[in-house]
């Protein structure tokens, strides 16, 4: 059997260390209410279940000071309230009054929120932004908040319009400069910097009919308009850039004027970081298109605005956890200039099912990376459609929840999830275990986190990748004798290349690994391999090496790709009888010795639980 302390080991492995104690005590778990229409007793009986799963704060955004019934049911509670104040959508009032001042992008769609050229928004936000919070005073409730949202942009967060808060829009993002506010807005910007029109055509490189007569003329283009590529492009890419910023700088200092005034010193401000920052080659491509990708049409300027947030004082929130190899990032940027500002960063799933139903994930996210803790977004994954029938989500989100309190209470970590179908007798002395850990290693991309990837593949050729599995061989039965022990891997898809059959082996993993953070080049954050590509061995205890002659612990031939689903079996009865003497670091499968393939096989994060790998075990009485 495999010591406890060992998983221990495994799960803590990469682990942030335990933050230093704040002068208050941080709040570490926040659920945020869906827009359930609900009565005084469901909510009561729904806060009650967060309290006892640990919750201490709930964020509720908008609107919902309009519910009676949520204010009544929240009053004898003690959670704490994170509160989103959104402002930035056009009041329609307003918008019937001034019907210019949406943003427009390039094919005339008009977006609802006020965008950086909007005459009237500063006005506009700062009187919705009273009156919300005048209307938290009002409800009692202002004594509960410790923390408002600086709404940035579309769903609060520093992006222009995505297609998903515009809703009815589809196809590749917008650029969104097409109002006549804003088309002022860069003859303004262009006028201040060229002076002349002729200074400006010269910038420019453009010649003949391309020539702007004058700076009355001067019209933002649709993207990849041929003359605007390079120069021009750089300039239009600068003033959006420049006009979100200033933007953004005003509503935090709006907000943080609104919260002083209504809620007192004590409450502090958070800034969202969407989903990722935009890289110099984004904006290289750009320029050179004259258009560019999702990244910079949105203006995903996240370093920007993590360096402006965290100097105002404020607090992040990084709005797609799930991401680890962001988490990373914006981690390692923050230690690089000093900042501990990732220790009081909330971590947000994105709102979509994937995200939602995998708690367990955001948790070891957040402790690897030591994050502050987790704002489960939203509460609906939780429950059934009544709002109050618990769903299969719930189980795990209370074990999340436990391992971000037991890591940061002790500094220690949970033995792995188990559900109940992690060990799962089939027949007398016959057991099913299902994977507990499941990354892929990639050659060609050394720092790509997988851990949450559908897929687990081995390859080798123009491209190398190698699969690790780790199985509870723990809950077995305790003095059991391990007669057979197969590994069961389903077969994913066909890239293309998957024309011919390979032998594909087994080696033992020699050193622990996490599967949040673990690449080609390091076994946990921190933590690099004793050999890149993952440290394992054969039989004889000699460490993997494709260009060796090995023994690896199992070896079958796999064919060409014949169907979705169809198993794949190698018998690994002698290393896992080995691995339940410790320790267990798992298992790593790979083409073998110099062959060339490509295979992929589904990971346990597929939605289909039944394409999961599994170890088959058939065990007799001890002796």
């Amino acid at each position: 059997m495999v010591p406890p302390g060992v998983w221990i080991g495994l799960l803590t492995l990469g682990a942030s260390a335990k933050p230093p104690a704040a002068t208050t005590p941080l709040t570490r778990i926040c659920v945020t209410e869906h827009a359930y229409n609900s009565s005084e007793a469901d909510f009561r009986r729904r806060f009650a279940d967060y309290q006892a799963l640990g919750v201490d704060t709930i964020r509720l955004a908008t609107g919902w000071l309009d519910h009676p019934a949520l204010i009544s049911a929240l009053k004898p509670t003690a959670l704490r309230i994170k509160m989103i104040l959104y402002v930035l959508g056009i009041p329609p009032d307003y918008a019937a009054a001034h019907p210019s001042d949406r943003m427009i992008d390039e094919h005339g769609v008009a977006d609802w929120h006020f965008g950086p050229w909007s005459p009237g928004r500063a006005a506009t936000t700062l009187a919705t932004g009273r009156a919300e919070l005048a209307k938290l005073a009002a409800s009692g409730l202002a004594d509960r908040v410790d923390e408002v949202v600086v709404d940035a942009g579309p769903a609060g967060e520093g992006i222009y319009p995505a297609n998903w808060t515009v809703h009815d829009r589809r196809g590749e993002e917008a650029y969104w400069c097409y109002s006549a506010d804003a088309q002022a807005s860069f003859r303004e910007a262009m006028r201040a910097k060229y002076t002349s029109i002729e200074a400006a055509n010269a910038a420019w490189h453009l010649v003949g009919d391309q020539r702007c007569g004058s700076w009355e003329r001067l019209e933002i283009p649709a993207p990849r308009t041929a003359w605007a590529r390079g120069p021009f492009w750089i300039d239009l890419l600068r003033w959006y850039r420049d006009a979100k910023r200033r933007m953004i700088v005003e509503r935090i200092e709006q907000t943080q004027a609104l919260a002083r005034q209504y809620l007192g010193a004590r409450a502090r401000c958070i800034v969202y970081l969407p989903g990722w920052a935009y890289t110099q080659a984004d904006w290289d491509q750009a320029a050179r298109e004259a258009s560019g990708p999702g990244s910079i049409r949105l203006m995903m300027d996240n370093d920007w605005l993590m360096t402006t947030a965290v100097e105002r004082g404020c607090v992040l929130q990084y709005t797609g956890v799930e991401n680890a190899a962001e988490v990373r990032n914006i981690v390692r940027k923050l230690k690089a200039a000093g900042s501990t500002a990732y220790q009081t960063m909330w971590g947000e799933n994105a709102g979509y099912e994937v995200a939602g139903r995998n708690p367990i994930w955001l948790a070891r996210v957040i402790t690897a990376y030591g994050l502050r803790g987790v704002d489960f977004t939203w509460s609906n994954w939780l429950y059934e459609k009544d709002g109050l029938t618990r769903s299969r989500t719930f189980a795990p989100f209370a074990y999340a929840t436990r391992l971000i309190r037991t890591f940061y209470d002790t500094g220690e970590s949970l033995p792995p999830y188990q559900p109940e179908t992690a060990a799962r007798q089939t027949g007398p002395g016959r057991w099913t275990l299902r994977c507990v850990a499941a990354t892929r290693l990639m050659g060609g991309f050394p720092d790509a986190i997988k851990g949450d990837d559908p897929e687990i593949a081995a390859l080798q050729g123009p491209q190398t990748q190698r699969l690790l599995l780790r199985f509870p061989l723990e809950l077995l039965p305790q003095g059991a004798v391990m007669a057979r022990a197969r590994l069961v891997l389903k077969r994913y898809r066909d890239w293309g290349d998957d024309r011919a059959a390979a032998p594909l082996a087994v080696y033992r993993l020699t050193e622990p690994w996490n599967s949040v953070s673990a690449t080609w080049t390091e076994a946990a954050e921190g933590h690099p391999w004793s050999r890149p590509g993952g440290a394992a061995a054969d039989r004889d205890g000699r460490p993997y090496d494709p260009a060796a002659a090995l023994r690896p612990w199992a070896l079958t031939q796999v064919g060409p790709f014949g169907q979705i689903g169809e198993a794949v079996e190698w018998d690994v009865t002698d290393l896992c009888r080995a691995q339940a003497a410790g320790p267990n670091h798992g298992l790593m499968v790979v083409l073998d010795g110099q062959a060339t393939g490509d295979k992929s096989f589904a990971s346990p994060a597929h939605p289909d639980p039944a394409m999961a790998p599994v170890l088959e075990v058939e065990v007799g009485a001890g002796a």
